[in-house]
């Protein structure tokens, strides 16, 4: 289709999503309008892996599975457009580094509804075939013959009653409500999935951060721990040496203490022990 008119594309991109059923979840208007290349990838997980799944059989036979497009967006879109180009003999229009740009917003709109165009019409043609294929009209009941003529009782009787419906036409009615009981619970399902995936991305952005901050304060508080550390030993140093000199003092003036009582000793028994000549004499 061709540009120039942004909104209506979107519009129409916005009705094809919902016809495959796409959770609600996924899908990003304003980053599509914006050229967001990131709002693209879930829708396109979506599409590849759990639309259909003959389709993602097929990709698993031809040994094309796509990798997480949260681990490694680059390969995603790349094996993504080799399957549209071996499955589908589709060529994308845009290049890998012009999707993931942050132009192209009209022709990433188109292409994502091209695609899904494209997704939709594979399943319904594996569909049509497998209803048309020799198996299934080889089990269907085959038709009753119905009695040439009737009694007049019997024929009035019959009228009174209601008509039984057809057994394929039970079937037909008892189809859809099935298909569409499974469809909504898948969808439950993939929006729970979806949940759980953002919280625990959010959770782990959360311990990256808390991880980058408590390295941080880590490298703010080693240094001033270790002035502290040190500011410690070396006043524990300085005490002790303090300490040993004042020992050391005091055990000089004991020795000082010591010998001043020694000679003053000395003394005292000079004096008391005169000579007797000296005694006599006073």
């Amino acid at each position: 289709m061709a540009t120039g008119d942004i909104r209506n594309n979107l519009k129409m991109l916005s009705a094809e999503i919902r016809s495959v059923k796409t959770p609600s979840a996924l899908v990003n208007l304003e980053g599509m309008m914006a050229g967001d290349p990131e709002v693209y990838l879930p829708i396109y997980d979506y599409l590849f892996q759990w639309y259909s799944t003959r389709l993602a059989n097929e990709i698993l036979r031809r040994d094309l599975k796509l990798p997480p497009y949260k681990h490694n967006r680059t390969k995603f879109l790349e094996t993504m457009y080799l399957v549209l180009r071996e499955l589908f003999q589709w060529k994308p229009p845009l290049s890998t580094s012009q999707f993931f740009s942050s132009g192209f917003a009209e022709k990433k709109i188109i292409m994502c509804r091209d695609i899904v165009k494209l997704i939709k019409e594979y399943s319904g043609t594996q569909k049509s075939a497998a209803a048309t294929s020799p198996a299934s009209t080889a089990t269907r009941p085959k038709a009753q013959k119905v009695p040439a003529a009737r009694s007049s009782a019997v024929m009035s009787k019959a009228s009174l009653q209601p008509a039984a419906l057809p057994h394929s036409s039970v079937n037909r009615d008892k189809l859809p409500s099935s298909k569409a009981v499974l469809s909504a619970k898948i969808d439950t399902l993939l929006h729970h999935l979806m949940e759980v995936q953002s919280s625990v991305k959010a959770l782990k952005e959360q311990m990256l951060l808390v991880m980058n901050q408590t390295e941080t304060m880590l490298d703010q508080v080693l240094p001033v721990v270790t002035e502290i550390v040190d500011e410690l030993y070396k006043k524990e140093a300085a005490d002790v040496t303090a300490i040993n000199s004042e020992h050391r003092h005091d055990m000089d003036k004991g020795d000082n203490g010591i010998q001043e009582g020694m000679a003053a000793s000395g003394a005292a028994e000079a004096i008391t022990l005169r000579p007797k000549s000296a005694i006599l004499f006073d």
